[in-house]
């Protein structure tokens, strides 16, 4: 659909027919993430206001997350202050349902993350997935090039170093490659 940004308003209307997901509660911490994001996304596409935000949002949460937000506005309903803008819902939320020791979990598991016994694809996936925990480890494309060589396998990493390749997208695909050679010459060195 190609729509101009007049096209695109924000109505529950508009949030609804982008299908925004519902969430729960439960399962892994880091869904609490990813439905923020998802739900980010959506109200960026139909240009909603901060005060626009939260409203078509907390009507997506269930269960759990709902009774929590039902006493959060309760609360601040109480103390006159009943406006709630979307980065003090996202705030509180996050707090809730996805708490800073979880998060530094994250964030050391990608400080000690190394390729391993996974495939370069495996590594590139898990890297990115947690990759954007600790910010302040890679500001920017060529320190997160360096954190990615840095943890590649010994034989593809003497490979590609000396290329010195800046960008993280290049250097996945080039370390792809490597790893794929690497995998031709072992099968023909069994085939001998």
């Amino acid at each position: 659909m190609n729509a101009t940004n007049d096209e695109w308003e924000c109505t529950t209307e508009q949030f609804n027919r982008m299908h925004p997901p519902t969430f729960d509660g439960r399962g892994d911490a880091t869904l609490a993430e990813d439905w923020i994001q998802d739900i980010e996304e959506i109200l960026r596409i139909i240009n909603c206001t901060d005060e626009q935000k939260v409203l078509p949002s907390a009507f997506k949460l269930t269960g759990e997350t709902k009774r929590w937000w039902i006493s959060e506005r309760t609360i601040r309903e109480a103390e006159g202050t009943e406006i709630v803008h979307w980065l003090h819902f996202k705030q509180i939320f996050l707090e809730r349902f996805f708490p800073t020791s979880v998060q530094d979990d994250e964030a050391m598991e990608f400080a000690n993350l190394v390729q391993g016994a996974m495939t370069v694809h495996q590594y590139a996936a898990r890297f990115i997935e947690l990759s954007h925990f600790p910010a302040y480890l890679i500001p920017d494309d060529e320190k997160k090039a360096r954190k990615f060589e840095q943890g590649l396998d010994e034989r593809i990493y003497e490979r590609i170093v000396g290329f010195q390749i800046w960008n993280f997208s290049e250097l996945v695909n080039k370390a792809i490659v490597f790893e794929r050679s690497l995998q031709r010459s072992a099968t023909l060195l069994d085939q001998r």
